[in-house]
């Protein structure tokens, strides 16, 4: 009898063991993963970075517009009706009351002229608003490209 208790003793103690070395495995695995799984979220993230510097469209206000208390927030670029990237959303802010008509024109990246269009401006002192600036159907802003407001 005293060998099956101590056998019994044994095979509990065993499967003690068993179960607190699967528990430190999983923590390890889910810790291991975890860090893994930032480790992929970081290089993802840092490779998004890249791509969107690398199509990132140059919008420039013109000195002279700068000089008249215009300033430039964020800019996207959406696709209008023929399904090409030729509509520029800015976000435009003024110190100053402006109104005027706007150009801008967009070049392609080895610097050639391929749109220009023109719009109402009108804002009043310390304001700021998005505008939609609509290019031609048959502008394309691609990357690399570069536009100029004047």
């Amino acid at each position: 009898m005293n060998r099956f208790h101590i056998g019994g003793l044994a095979l509990c103690a065993s499967m003690a063991a068993c179960g607190w070395v699967r528990e430190k495995t999983n923590g390890a695995l889910n810790k291991g993963g975890e860090l893994a799984g930032s480790a992929a979220t970081e290089v993802i993230e840092g490779v998004t970075t890249g791509v969107e510097r690398t199509w990132a469209l140059d919008v420039q206000l013109s000195e002279e517009l700068r000089t008249h208390g215009l300033k430039l927030g964020k800019v996207d670029l959406e696709s209008g009706s023929s399904g090409k990237d030729n509509r520029l959303v800015i976000y435009l802010s003024t110190e100053r009351t402006f109104n005027d008509t706007v150009s801008a024109v967009a070049f392609d990246k080895d610097g050639l002229e391929m749109g220009r269009t023109a719009f109402l401006l009108n804002k009043a002192a310390g304001t700021g608003d998005f505008h939609v600036v609509q290019f031609q159907d048959f502008t394309d802003l691609e990357r690399k490209s570069r536009v100029e407001i004047k």
